[in-house]
């Protein structure tokens, strides 16, 4: 039996041969050959054109000086020639030194495992979509804050901020208790709402802190900590922690509206009307609403984001608080600058709630109490205070709502209070009997309220629907036609805040975003394409899954989606719903094509549109 043996005692050349056994190491200089060959590798002198076709195995350390090639594998190991690893598989440490991976992609191998990475040090930058790059950032790290440190715009939805931060890879929950704090004088002060991992959302590397108990409050400065093994990364990795402050703050809105103008009721220095969008000069106001009273003796009312408090329109009772009875087409500041978001009016009266949740009286006309100050004695030169603290601030349109001689508004605590005219039963206290105070309509959960000058819907923290008072036109949704004087559930859950209550008809959007009407159907108002039948008694829906606001007045919708648009429909007389004619719809029509639309009110006179710095 015969054997070939090789020994190596010096560098050579070339050596060929078959059944050769070699231990210890061997150092090249130079390699020659093709590369025509299936399996093994070979190279010519200038090292360039160096292929592994298998399945490479790196079971120490590889150690490169730069990295350069096309990133079809991983490329550029070894020097700055090319080397393409069609399936590499790596284990142990890959040391870096300056270059690019270019699209960096470890395959798995033929045999389907897939490829164990160590580290890759020494490389500051990379190239290419990471699709297989791990382990990158050793530390778990904020990308962005929710709100932004030391400040963010939060509009009038200031109860609804989403707080929580964006990481650099993926996040769980560990343990502790997060804390949220007002900041006074620069220090972190009382704690007002704590909150443990359970109470936490994890999405990939998103972290959101669970739902606010109360509003937060406008220009108030914030701290939320979160400590230490609050949050880890999938490795079990601990984040060290953090605590940052952010300002609540309005948001720049402009205020475009639409409509009957012979009062000056539009706030656009002239009397004509408009059937496109104008705007209301300025790009700080915070909220516009109108009155609630039928014809076009209107006014508009307004707050600005340095919590001055506007008003213009007509002006024959007084309601623009400038003691005189002469009607205005700009806006016209009553004094204060610490009003909130939450305005709403008619023709002889408004209401305004501060910051501080104090409710304020402004108006000429109190024949039925409707100032809420125990007595029926008419005329104010200068807003009054409506005893009480704690009336909600932050939360627009949604916490109060007034008839022709009656309001109804929620506090902070979740109860909601009522007075004024009540021939119907408005009020919903289970009489027909006039209140000139506040009195409690019973429940502790109420989240939202609107009406009209004889009827009222509301929803409370659950997700139910009540309504009461009028119901001749069905639209109180309880499949009949009786008047009620307290509330009564309209069937269903999951209801969302979002409500509104034409004169004769009444509208509310699910958490799903389903739009849903009935009552009259009158002038298209039900939005369904089809005016008959002439009342609905229940609720029907309107087409769309995407619907995010809703308002109505005197046989005029308008509402938003999550898109941003705007769609108005109803009777189109003198251009009130902005569609650029006078013509009556009876589906939901889009205003123009902009999707920058925050919120859309409907008025006696047209409608006002909050635009987020843009023009439509």
């Amino acid at each position: 039996m015969s054997q070939t043996k090789a020994q190596l005692v010096q560098p050579v050349g070339i050596l060929t041969g078959d059944g050769i056994n070699v231990s210890g190491v061997i150092t090249a200089t130079t390699f020659k050959g093709d590369i025509t060959a299936s399996t093994g590798f070979t190279t010519n002198a200038t090292n360039t054109n160096l292929k592994v076709t298998g399945v490479g195995t790196f079971a120490g350390a590889v150690t490169a000086a730069s990295f350069s090639g096309d990133g079809s594998g991983l490329t550029g190991v070894a020097n700055t020639a090319f080397i393409n690893a069609e399936q590499l598989t790596v284990v142990g440490v890959v040391t870096a030194g300056t270059g690019n991976i270019g699209n960096l992609n470890i395959t798995k191998s033929a045999a389907g495992a897939g490829a164990t990475v160590g580290s890759y040090t020494g490389v500051t930058t990379y190239y290419g979509d990471g699709g297989s790059l791990t382990g990158v950032g050793e530390t778990v790290a904020p990308w962005h804050y929710n709100p932004d440190v030391n400040d963010v715009d939060t509009g009038a939805t200031a109860s609804e901020i989403g707080i929580g931060i964006t990481f650099n890879k993926k996040v769980l929950g560990g343990s502790g208790t997060a804390t949220l704090k007002i900041v006074n004088a620069g220090a972190a002060g009382t704690t007002i709402q704590s909150w443990g991992v359970s109470s936490c959302t994890f999405n990939v590397t998103q972290f959101t802190l669970g739902s606010l108990v109360s509003n937060l409050t406008i220009n108030q400065t914030y701290q939320l900590d979160i400590p230490s093994g609050f949050i880890v990364d999938s490795a079990g990795s601990t984040y060290v922690g953090t605590a940052y402050t952010f300002t609540v703050s309005p948001a720049l809105k402009q205020a475009w509206v639409a409509g009957a103008n012979n009062w000056g009721s539009l706030g656009v220095n002239d009397r004509t009307n408009h059937s496109s969008p104008i705007q209301i000069p300025g790009s700080n106001w915070t909220f516009i609403n109108g009155t609630s009273r039928q014809g076009n003796t209107g006014q508009g009312i307004g707050v600005k984001t340095d919590g001055t408090l506007w008003i213009w329109g007509n002006n024959q009772y007084g309601t623009l608080m400038q003691n005189d009875r002469v009607s205005r087409s700009s806006p016209t500041q009553i004094p204060g600058t610490t009003w909130g978001a939450a305005v709403t009016g008619n023709e002889s009266f408004a209401l305004a709630i501060k910051t501080d949740g104090t409710l304020w009286a402004i108006g000429g006309r109190n024949q039925q109490g409707q100032l809420g100050l125990n007595s029926t004695s008419p005329g104010l030169s200068s807003p009054v205070q409506v005893p009480g603290t704690t009336w909600w601030a932050d939360d627009t349109h949604y916490t109060l709502t007034c008839g022709t001689a009656n309001m109804a508004t929620i506090k902070s605590d979740g109860t909601l209070w009522a007075w004024g005219y009540n021939n119907y039963g408005q009020l919903g206290l289970n009489n027909t009997t006039d209140y000139s105070s506040p009195v409690q309509i019973p429940g502790t959960t109420w989240r939202s309220i609107q009406g009209n000058s004889s009827s009222r819907i509301a929803t409370k923290t659950d997700g139910t629907l009540w309504t009461w008072g009028y119901n001749n036109d069905g639209a109180l949704g309880h499949n009949n036609q009786t008047n009620y004087s307290s509330p009564k559930q309209v069937p269903g859950t999951n209801w969302s805040k979002h409500i509104a209550q034409d004169h004769k008809t009444t509208f509310a959007i699910r958490t799903n975003g389903e739009l849903y009407s009935w009552g009259d159907a009158g002038s298209g108002l039900l939005g369904t394409n089809n005016p008959a039948p002439a009342h609905r008694s229940s609720p029907i829906q309107i087409p769309g899954t995407t619907w995010a606001t809703i308002s109505s007045c005197y046989d005029v919708a308008v509402a938003t989606k999550t898109d941003g648009t705007a769609w108005s429909w109803g009777e189109g007389d003198s251009g009130r719903l902005a569609q650029n004619n006078t013509t009556q719809y009876s589906s939901p029509t889009q205003i123009g094509s902009l999707t920058h639309y925050s919120d859309a009110i409907a008025f006696t006179s047209g409608l006002a549109l909050m635009v987020n710095d843009t023009t439509p």
